[in-house]
């Protein structure tokens, strides 16, 4: 495939994502982030800020219009099929190059990202731009490891695992120490300081909450296994990245490994993918996913792949059963996609609907939802019509922290104030202004946290998603706050 065929075929499907995702409704997680991008912060619990940053300038430069702004990730998926074509055509040729980018356009992952904002796009974007400037560095201009460190460390502004990039460049130049030779310190120095220098406020912001937002948990949770969850997280890896290709990226792992001793591209190669590789299948054992860390080896992966398939007089029967059953996993997921996105905005109808039916109370009433993905949909119709530092609905009061709603001011937090809330109780300095005040809950089934804050609860209507999952939408009279 040369540059011309590439160009159409990268052109054409970034033509077909567009017209996808523009007849498409929100979905859950690129409304998550919309919310995140309403209220700036040094990081989220789900990340970095850079996706929440990036959405705020799209939401500005389309005058707020999230239906736009997201437009900005098929133009991303391209741009990031265009950097592996360039690299791999740089490494190995035409042939891998068109087998590479024709192989990562069909996985159900790459699609996925490319029709849903989110971190991973953007990151892969940079890494592989990264990846670029260092293989120009390689060829002898030194001075790009500068460059491709300040691509690393922007991609790190997206994803924590971006710095295992650098780490692998880094350590590659740290080997000539041990051949006596001298490494290159301006290029060693880059690739550490620049990405640490990126992720300096965002990880201040982790410490603040204890490192709960990477850790999962407490820092326990780091190296703590958890065997109940491989079946689960190794099944989930080969959905997305379809079963023929999982398989194949395991092999060309290992491929990599062994040839990376006499053939430099496979080395260099090696450099870019092996922390990311390691991470991911460090992960595999703690029973917590392969996705991450392989969503950044995946590229380097195919290319090594196709460099050694294309030896073979079957690659072009192999090559196009692999990309077939890619394709038709992908399909299969845009379609349960599109009708999880079409579904939430007949919940959202129902909603405003039922809140004809909540009585009037003083202050207002007001919307939890069970998790925050349902919130930050449901937000989307429900948008505050004056600036106030709530969200448009809660998630409901849970003593784990699980993602930014935990955060953000609730419905359950009480102000400061110089008046004493109660007469007899003259210490007492807060107030809540949600006491007395109704809502509607929805979720698949009512905690604890929702049934003993209210008067009374009671159910008002039941509705179904695409996936057969029970929705409930609660009526809940007169919040009191959780008892002690």
């Amino acid at each position: 495939m040369n540059t011309r065929q590439a160009l159409t075929f990268l052109g054409i499907l970034g033509i077909a994502r567009v017209v996808w995702l523009s007849i498409q409704g929100i979905s859950p997680q690129e409304a998550y982030y919309a919310m995140c991008g309403d209220r700036l912060a040094s990081a989220f619990f789900d990340g970095p800020p850079g996706t929440a940053f990036l959405l705020h300038c799209l939401s500005i430069a389309t005058a707020g219009s999230l239906e736009i702004a997201r437009l900005a990730w098929p133009v991303l998926a391209l741009l990031a099929s265009w950097l592996a074509y360039l690299l791999a055509r740089t490494l190995y040729g035409e042939t891998v190059a068109g087998w590479t980018i024709a192989a990562l356009n069909a996985l159900p992952v790459f699609n996925e990202h490319a029709t849903n904002p989110g971190p991973a796009m953007p990151t892969l974007a940079l890494v592989l731009a990264g990846i670029l400037a260092a293989q120009s560095a390689r060829e002898g201009r030194r001075t790009d490891w500068t460059i491709a460190a300040l691509f690393f460390s922007l991609a790190a502004f997206f994803r924590y695992e971006a710095v295992l990039v650098p780490l692998g460049f880094a350590f590659a130049l740290i080997i000539p120490v041990f051949r006596k030779k001298t490494p290159d310190l301006l290029a060693l120095l880059s690739l550490v300081i620049l990405p640490i220098a990126a992720l300096w406020f965002p990880l201040l912001w982790n410490s603040k909450l204890e490192w709960i937002p990477i850790a999962g948990g407490t820092l326990q949770t780091l190296w703590t296994p958890r065997p109940s969850f491989w079946g689960t997280e190794f099944l989930a890896y080969m959905r997305e990245f379809s079963f023929p290709s999982a398989i194949l990226l395991l092999a060309g792992l290992v491929v990599l490994g062994i040839t990376a001793k006499k053939n430099p591209a496979s080395r260099f190669l090696l450099c870019a993918c092996a922390p990311a590789a390691i991470w991911a299948l460090y992960h595999a054992v703690l029973g917590r996913g392969l996705s991450s860390g392989a969503w950044l080896a995946c590229v380097p992966l195919l290319m090594v792949i196709a460099s050694i398939g294309i030896r073979s007089r079957w690659m072009s029967t192999a090559g196009s059963i692999v990309i077939a059953v890619a394709l038709f996993s992908t399909l299969i997921h845009l379609r349960e996609a599109g009708l999880m996105r079409a579904v939430w905005s007949s919940i959202a109808q129902q909603v405003h609907e039922t809140t004809r039916e909540m009585p009037a109370s003083e202050g207002g009433g007001f919307l939890v939802a069970e998790n925050a993905a349902q919130a930050s949909i449901l937000s989307t119709f429900f948008k505050s019509t004056s600036p106030t530092n709530y969200p448009p609905v809660f998630v409901h009061e849970s003593p784990a922290l699980t993602s930014q709603f935990g955060i953000w001011p609730s419905y359950a937090d009480f102000i400061e104030t110089d008046r004493p809330a109660d007469e007899f109780f003259q210490e007492q300095k807060g107030v809540n202004p949600f006491i007395g005040r109704n809502a509607l809950y929805l979720g698949s089934e009512l905690p604890q946290t929702i049934k003993g804050a209210f008067v009374e609860v009671t159910p008002l209507r039941r509705l179904k998603l695409p996936d057969g999952s029970p929705l409930t939408i609660f009526l809940c009279i007169d919040y009191q706050t959780l008892p002690l």
